[in-house]
Parts: structure tokens; sequence; C-alpha cells
């Protein structure tokens, strides 16, 4: 705008009138190019770190890269081949639209695996497919909350639900969950703020980013608070099958939590195909209803090819095979990288997760040192200067300051360590 001043001023008078009325004009109309509702939500760090990453690795650079929250393995083989052979027989089938609440195939598979898995029923009808669990999240966040209403979320949490509850207009209380407690919420805490003023609470077991999974009388007192305050539960269950030691707590199963309970799904995890963007949800049959008008609006419907992937992975055994193999692989990934942070960064606070795909030490004595303003800014000097790309522990909420969030399932034990090792050189020399 200096410059177009400092043109208007060069004119007469007649000239300033015109020039002010169509600077004005371009002023307005560039303002409401961008919404407010859009501006208000930050860029992502983990977006700008990932892009930091591509942008390096073409760069040619060697990068030991920690923030893809995906697994280290590709799909099974055979699973691939069946969904490529069912497309060459059945071309027209496997690539048309699929109805938007999604395969019937599919969802009746769904039902029979969430029966197997945790012993409760699910209708097909009540289950929808999603472009991953992120579209569930928006569902579910439309559907369940008006502007203003208050909701629950455990912090850390997920990056992408403190954006989802700033962009949907929504009054977040929390619940703290510390690295010395094992990263548990306090049950004292939960009595508190769940009530019946609360719209929905979020919970995710095992979680992003601690991975570890809700004790069974945390889940039980959930339970029955949900139900006590009239209360929506979202149960993010993306990680449900990734579990190394003990068990995971299916709370469908404690008090009447399927009245109110909704399941937001993945398939990314546990048959590893995060970039075919698959999901699912369950919820009582009015939800659905809703969830189903929305999809209608939002994505129209999933891929159909991905789903019938979906649906070969749950009928033939193969999802079964895989986890059978790739679990142990990451467990031991997961030991490697815990006992690399406790030899390489001995000050660090680290805690060694029973499930899930990542470790969340907590830095606070070495970011003290730091000439960085924060986590984030930490993140960026490091992947730039060491070729080292971790997650700030403060996009995943308040309680995250400090913290990075190290994906362990990635990279072989070797290069796991490597990046490590890194790490604990670059922070013993500042």
């Amino acid at each position: 705008m200096e410059s177009i001043s400092n043109y208007i001023g060069n004119q007469n008078l007649t000239q300033k009138v015109y020039y002010n009325k169509v600077s004005f004009y371009y002023l307005v109309k560039f303002l409401r190019k961008i919404s407010a509702r859009s501006n208000q939500i930050p860029s992502s760090p983990h977006r700008i770190l990932v892009s930091k990453v591509s942008e390096l690795e073409r760069s040619g650079k060697k990068v030991y890269n920690y923030t893809q929250g995906q697994p280290g393995l590709p799909p099974d083989e055979k699973l691939i081949k069946i969904t490529f052979d069912h497309a060459l027989k059945n071309s027209f089938n496997h690539y048309k639209y699929s109805t938007t609440q999604g395969l019937a195939e599919l969802r009746d598979a769904i039902s029979k695996d969430l029966k197997k898995y945790g012993g409760f029923d699910v209708e097909p009808n009540n289950i929808i497919i999603t472009e991953g669990g992120v579209e569930g999240l928006n569902l579910s966040f439309f559907a369940l909350s008006d502007p203003g209403d208050e909701v629950v979320i455990l912090d850390p949490s997920y990056s992408v639900y403190w954006d989802l509850a700033k962009m949907y207009g929504l009054r977040v209380k929390t619940c703290v969950q510390k690295i010395d407690d094992e990263f548990q919420p306090d049950e004292e805490c939960l009595k508190e703020k769940i009530t019946r003023s609360t719209s929905f609470v979020l919970i995710t077991s095992p979680d992003n980013p601690t991975s570890r999974i809700l004790k069974e009388s945390t889940m039980k007192l959930i339970a029955d608070l949900v139900i006590d305050n009239d209360v929506w539960l979202l149960y993010d269950e993306a990680y449900k099958h990734l579990v190394y030691e003990g068990e995971h707590v299916w709370i469908q199963r404690y008090s009447r939590t399927m009245e109110k309970l909704v399941g937001i799904n993945s398939f990314s995890k546990d048959i590893a195909i995060p970039g075919l963007r698959l999901g699912y949800t369950y919820a009582p049959k009015e939800v659905i209803g809703e969830m189903n008008k929305l999809k209608g609006l939002m994505s129209i419907s999933s891929s159909t090819s991905a789903q019938w992937m979906a649906y070969f992975a749950l009928t033939t055994g193969i999802k079964e095979e895989y986890l059978k193999k790739v679990v142990p692989i990451y467990k031991k990934r997961r030991d490697v990288a815990y006992e690399a942070f406790r030899k390489h960064l001995p000050e660090a606070k680290v805690w060694k997760p029973p499930a899930g795909l990542y470790l969340f030490p907590d830095l606070s004595y070495y970011m003290k040192k730091m000439d960085v303003k924060d986590d984030i800014q930490f993140a960026y000097k490091l992947a730039e200067e060491k070729q080292v790309a971790m997650l700030p522990g403060s996009i995943f909420g308040k309680s995250g300051a400090n913290h990075l969030r190290v994906t362990f399932v990635i990279m072989p034990e070797n290069e796991l360590e490597q990046g490590i090792e890194i790490l604990g050189k670059y922070l013993s020399e500042k």
C-alpha cells in the first residue's frame, strides 16, 4: 500500500479521488479473497517440515526423517496382487463410484472384524467409509457440535484435533498428560471437565504423539462420565492393532458406552495404505445418517479401488498375517530408538511406550541451553543444519512443549540410531 500511496500523492486532486476509489476497491477485493475463518488456522509445522524433508532429499542430501506418522513397511504383496487382479477382471465395478456410505461388502467385513477383535456388535448400516481418519473427525466435529460448544481433549493429543477445534469454533477444555505419569490423564481432572455442558470428549488409545494406552480404570471412568452426562465420545482407534505389551482397551465393553460412541478408524496403519486415504467411522444410526449427508457434500464417496483393497485385507486373512509379521519388527525398532535416546541424550526424559509408532521424549534440559525461540524453531534448525527431521511437541498441545515426536517404525535399526546420535551430538555442542 505504501507504493500506491506514494503514487497517489503525486497526482492532482481529480486524479487523487479517482485513484483513492480504485485503491480502496482493490484493497477490499484483496482482503476478501481469504476468509477470516481460514486465516485463523496457522500453517502446520508438520506440513512445513514434511516439505523441508522433500526439498532436502531432492537436493541429494541424506535425511533422517522421523516425522512421518505411517508404517515403515509396505502393504502385503499378496494384497496388492489380489486387488489388481480384481481390477483387471472387474474394471468397471472396481473403479466406479461407490455409494456415499461405502461398499456394502466392506461395511459387512468391518462389522465382522469389530466383532472378532472387540467382541461387540456394529450393524453394517451404522458404518460409513471415510477418506482416512481425518474425514471421520471432520464429519464428527460437524455433526456433533456447533460453534461455541465445549469439548474435552487430552493434552498432548494429535495436532489435527486442535486445528479442527479452532476451525469449527469450539471451546476446548483439557486434561494434561505428563511423561512422569506415563502420559495418563488425571482422573480427577476428567471428573471436573466432563460435565453436562460438554458436547463431546475426544480420546485416542494408543495415542498420537505419546503411544500410551489409557489404563482400564480411566477408560471405565470415561465410559461412566459420558453416559451419566449425556456426552458424545469420539474414540480415535487408528493404532489399536499396534500393541507390543499389554492389550488394547476396548471402551465399547463398558457401561452403555455404545449409545454415545463414535469410533473413528483408519486403514493407514494396520494394513499400511496411508496414501490411499481410507478409513471408517461407526456410530449410532442417527449420527451415521447425518455423516452420510455431510460426506455427500465433502467428498461424494471414498475411493472404490481402495475400498476393495481393504475388503480383501479383512476377508482373506491377510490383515492378520501382515500384523504378525510387522509388529515384532516395529517393537524391535521401538527398543532401538528408546535405547539410543538413553545413550546419546542422557539428560532427556524418555518413556518406552507399550504401543504405537512414536517416542515423545522431553528435551527441556537441552532446550534451555539452545538459542531458539521454541521447540518449533529448534525442529526447523535441526532439519536445516543436521538433516534430522523430528516434530516439535508443542504442535500437539501446550503440554508437549520442549518434547519431540519421533516416529520409530519408519527406518531400519542402524539408521534409526544414527539420526538420534546426530541429534545428541548437535545438542552437546550447544
